[in-house]
């Protein structure tokens, strides 16, 4: 299975209930539908997760699509759901580091993030960060539910843009920006549990 193919099996795909469990088994089968609960489950906050690191969308997006096909290459079998989000972070890392050091960069920034995620174990993953990261997906889940306009509103504004700086890029008015994320704050509070919206609130406003 090439790269191109890999990715065509995910244009009809629709959007997981925010808080559906992972069906394991399904993912342990290593086939197309397996691929689509990794990609609908996981692809954009592990894409988010490799941009902190490596500062670059677009390699991000290629380190997180090598680790999908390179599991369903190997046919991974996990005991948790755990031990399976342990394992793709831990791989999105190390894929991420791997090609900061092929970039030649500073060695004190790799050094920096590597002490940042120096808790992360082969097979596991420290809880905190687990969590957090956790937390994140959900957040993108649900805004990714969102009509168009109003999720890339929210998306810049979980990247830490001010309603001005969207409403610049966007080439909206600021009071359009605000209009639609109070449209948007309304829908996800019936989508997010109580402390996921708080925490989306804090991100969100400025």
């Amino acid at each position: 299975m090439n790269l191109c193919y890999f990715f065509i099996i995910f244009v009809e795909m629709e959007i997981a209930d925010l808080y559906d469990s992972l069906p394991l088994d399904v993912i342990l089968l290593w086939n197309e539908e397996s691929l689509k609960l990794l990609y609908r489950h996981y692809y954009k906050s592990l894409v988010a997760f490799s941009d902190r690191i490596v500062d670059d969308r677009f390699i991000a997006e290629e380190i997180v699509q090598n680790t999908f096909l390179k599991m369903w290459q190997k046919h991974i079998s996990f005991q948790s759901r755990n031990s399976l989000s342990a394992y793709l972070y831990n791989s999105v890392r190390n894929g991420s580091i791997s090609h900061l050091r092929h970039s030649k960069v500073d060695r004190r920034r790799i050094q920096s993030i590597m002490a940042e995620f120096s808790d992360m174990g082969a097979d596991t993953l420290n809880e905190p960060l687990l969590q957090r990261e956790e937390i994140f997906r959900h957040l993108l889940n649900a805004i990714d539910k969102l009509p168009d306009r109003q999720r890339e509103i929210f998306l810049l504004s979980v990247e830490g843009k001010s309603a001005n700086e969207i409403s610049e890029e966007l080439h909206i008015k600021p009071e359009s920006v605000r209009k639609q994320r109070q449209r948007g704050f309304a829908r996800l509070r019936e989508l997010l549990r109580p402390e996921d919206f708080l925490l989306l609130v804090l991100l969100v406003i400025k």
